[in-house]
């Protein structure tokens, strides 16, 4: 469509910006409720929750700062 924009690929960006970051936050509000529950299962359910955080973060900062 446009000689100086890839719409096609901008699209793409924007979902996964949108994807990953409500992603993260919905995950770790997740956590934050398992961990306030003050079950076992819910501590260990939080623990993973920010598991995949902290790797979202990763890979994120591998993405943006690889050459």
């Amino acid at each position: 469509m446009s000689d100086y924009i890839d719409l096609d690929a901008l699209w793409r960006v924007l979902l996964a910006s949108l994807l990953a970051g409500a992603g993260l936050v919905a995950v770790f509000s997740l956590a934050l409720v398992g961990l306030s529950s003050g079950r076992t299962a819910g501590r260990a359910g939080a623990g993973l929750c920010f598991l995949v955080v902290a790797a979202g973060i990763v890979l994120g900062l591998y993405t943006m700062l690889a050459t």
